[in-house]
């Protein structure tokens, strides 16, 4: 089965791999679009599969097919040659690029975030806990804390292999949109 995005250039929501001009399913989005979202890498090298990788974009077709192309093609240096990439989540609603870059440090830094210092069980991955699931469980803390909890934001899952429920509660203005249901 195939990801969706959301395509800020045409603002409707959009499968990545799609390279036809129309969609079935479409979610109008107001203003600009800032997404924090999580790669897990589908490697055949077992040195690669499974790792995560947290990036910020405003265009997430664009960016999914920049780091299966590689850094000399816009991907990121830590992706490159550890693909094929799957974006599995990505979290939107952010008021501005900024707030949203925030986000995206905190995620990837979690033990020197002065948000996310309170949480030592966030220093590092448990010893049989996969790479997404430890990525999961940070997120899951992050949107319980200031100043995130308080923004409207978006966890839109894009892979069903990989959803599931949060861990802790979310605040009741967050949205959780799941892939299930979307053909």
């Amino acid at each position: 089965h195939k990801a969706s995005c959301i395509n800020p250039s045409v603002g409707e929501f959009t499968d990545p791999q799609d390279t036809g001009s129309q969609q079935e399913e479409t979610v109008a989005l107001k203003g600009h679009f800032y997404g924090v979202y999580l790669l897990c890498s589908q490697s055949l090298d077992p040195r690669y599969r499974g790792k995560c990788y947290v990036g910020f974009t405003v265009n997430p077709k664009r960016r999914i097919r920049q780091h299966n192309l590689g850094c000399d093609f816009g991907g990121a240096r830590k992706t490159s040659r550890k693909g094929p990439w799957l974006m599995v989540m990505i979290v939107h609603g952010f008021p501005n690029n900024t707030v949203a870059l925030q986000f995206e440090w905190a995620w990837q830094q979690p033990s020197l975030s002065t948000r996310l210092k309170m949480y030592p069980e966030l220093k590092r991955k448990l010893p049989r806990e996969t790479f997404f699931d430890y990525n999961f469980r940070i997120l899951s803390h992050m949107l319980g804390v200031g100043p995130w909890n308080r923004l409207p934001l978006t966890v839109r899952w894009l892979e069903t292999d990989y959803e599931r429920p949060f861990s802790k509660t979310l605040p009741n203005h967050m949205e959780i949109v799941s892939r299930q249901g979307f053909h």
